[in-house]
């Protein structure tokens, strides 16, 4: 039982430090301004002081680059589907009909499974001086599937949909989770141009991994004639009895380029050039996870053994969690003054650990004319879905109170996101 619930208290520290610490762009490092998220992600070209940290730091290097300075700026998501959290609210206080029962189980059936994830992203601080920046930023996130025969028994119990005990398959059910804390330094160099300015960039990051669990079903199932259980949900975590908090590292490269001729913008990154981060194998353990609960005969096997006999379902999840290139191009134009619009498409080669879309193609706009306040909003179509916000800055001398907000709608799953800065400087 002693060795269960410290199996239980790894994965769910993943699940409840990805809960508590969250849009994150598709590298690792934090992105310190709510300006990108209520522009639809549509600032490659535009990036200027905190924003060019994460986004493109040739930012760093154009004119008008200077001091900025963020503390704790959060950005938090959480999606669910295709059962959504707006189709559980509507169901609240009330006993869930059979007919909504079947609707939402044939929706969890066409799509594979019902899934659950949340993320965050929280900057301990981020600064410009001029042509420089540092920011010290976490990403954390975790994901859970769970396949339709379980999603049946949660709605229906052990009886099932038809009344009558049943054979239940607990195929396709999955877990997912990471912690990374990353440190920064970011650089732009103006390049000389007579028909206007240009600036190359980079980023130089060292990551540390702190958290750290995948786990995959292997076959489990409830047979009900005889009444039997069998678990079979083999996993990786970190050894909480072991770990110094640091269970990986690695050194990445950010590169970037911007450049302006009068109204027009362009600008490409490409994050994640190349990045080490690995995690430490020798802080790694792996749990069997099996179980068989029958009348007169429980058996477990939840102990820790090296991660050296993990099979290889596992050890592939585990090198997947890594850092992918991402390659970003934009492009904006100045219609007014005080009227940016702007496009970009970006592109992550890989999964790996990231809380986006591998794909984002958006659109979006910021106005400037109404003094202290700039408003901002902007869309995009996503991997398997889009995305759509807007946010706000209201500005106060040197201080600037900023919120965005955006909503991702897909087949998979409706992600809800937020986030929250308050900086001095910049803009």
């Amino acid at each position: 039982m002693r060795t269960m619930n410290r199996m239980t208290a790894s994965v769910a520290a993943t699940l409840l430090v990805g809960a508590a610490l969250v849009e994150g762009l598709s590298g690792q490092v934090a992105n310190a301004s709510a300006r990108t998220l209520g522009m639809g992600g549509s600032t490659t070209a535009t990036a200027r002081y905190l924003e060019a940290l994460s986004v493109n730091p040739a930012g760093l290097g154009m004119p008008g680059s200077g001091f900025s300075l963020a503390l704790v700026p959060v950005t938090a998501r959480s999606g669910l589907g295709p059962v959504t959290l707006a189709d559980l609210a509507d169901q609240g206080g009330k006993v869930v009909s059979p007919t909504v029962k079947e609707a939402w189980l044939q929706e969890i059936a066409n799509a594979g499974t019902q899934s659950g994830s949340v993320g965050v992203e929280v900057t301990a601080f981020a600064l410009t001086l001029g042509r420089v920046g540092f920011q010290l930023s976490t990403l954390a996130g975790g994901n859970m599937e769970i396949g339709p025969d379980i999603a049946e028994a949660v709605l229906y119990g052990n009886a099932g949909r038809t009344g009558q005990p049943t054979n239940l398959s607990l195929a396709g059910s999955t877990v997912d989770g990471f912690a990374v804390t990353t440190a920064s330094f970011s650089a732009g160099i103006p390049i000389p141009s007579e028909t206007g300015s240009m600036a190359l960039g980079a980023t130089l990051k060292y990551s540390l991994g702190h958290v750290m669990a995948v786990g995959r079903d292997q076959g489990g199932s409830v047979n009900s004639d005889p009444i039997r259980v069998n678990v079979n949900f083999p996993s990786v975590t970190f050894d909480d009895e072991t770990s110094d908090g640091i269970i990986g590292s690695g050194i990445g490269l950010d590169l970037g380029f911007q450049m302006q001729r009068e109204r027009l913008h362009l600008g490409a990154a490409i994050q994640n050039l190349f990045h080490s981060f690995a995690w430490d194998e020798s802080k790694l353990v792996f749990r069997a996870g099996t179980a068989t609960l029958e009348e007169g005969s429980n058996t477990t096997d939840f102990e820790s053994r090296p991660y050296a006999s993990a099979p290889a379902v596992l050890k592939t999840a585990v090198d997947d969690m890594k850092f992918n290139p991402v390659l970003a191009v934009g492009a904006a134009y100045d219609v007014q003054p005080d009227l940016t619009v702007s496009a970009d498409v970006r592109n992550r080669f890989g999964d790996g650990m990231s809380l986006t879309p591998k794909l984002h193609a958006g659109v979006g706009a910021e106005y400037r004319g109404l003094g202290v306040l700039h408003l901002r909003g902007g869309g995009a179509v996503v991997t398997d879905g889009v995305q759509i916000g807007g946010g706000a800055s209201l500005n106060l001398g040197p201080v600037s109170l900023s919120f965005a907000a955006a909503m991702q709608k897909g087949s998979k799953e409706d992600t809800s996101i937020g986030q929250f800065t308050l900086s001095f400087g910049g803009r």
